[in-house]
């Protein structure tokens, strides 16, 4: 990552496979693994993820939420289903320990959890 910061949104071990979910929604995900697809050894990752996530360069959360939202918000009611029946998670992580940035979340990013029930997680990567 080059930015100081990139929003990932996350569904994660929901009963609705990674490839369907990209087929749902119609959004071509940053990330489709199935349990274990990674290393079945490790059973890597441990559940089914299907992810999305940010590509500007800023220190802006908004500026993240926005090209997120972009993609999202037409498919929010499928999302919502799917996320229902797993989990939902928007993490924004900082990949800078120097300085932290101001971490203000756009209210229409924390509408967007709300709706689909998505932990919002902050994560500063040293």
């Amino acid at each position: 990552m080059t930015s100081i910061m990139k929003l990932d949104f996350q569904l994660l071990g929901t009963s609705v496979v990674p490839a369907e979910i990209s087929r749902r929604t119609g959004i071509n995900p940053d990330t489709q693994l199935m349990r274990g697809e990674r290393s079945a050894t490790l059973d890597l990752p441990r559940q089914n993820l299907w992810s999305i996530e940010s590509h500007v360069e800023s220190d802006e959360v908004s500026d993240h939420w926005e090209d997120l939202q972009r993609v999202l918000e037409d498919s929010k009611e499928e999302i919502r289903e799917i996320a229902r029946t797993g989990a939902a998670r928007l993490t924004l992580v900082i990949a800078r320990s120097d300085r932290l940035p101001s971490l203000q979340i756009p209210p229409p990013m924390s509408a967007f959890a709300g709706f689909v029930n998505a932990v919002i997680d902050i994560d500063q990567l040293q």
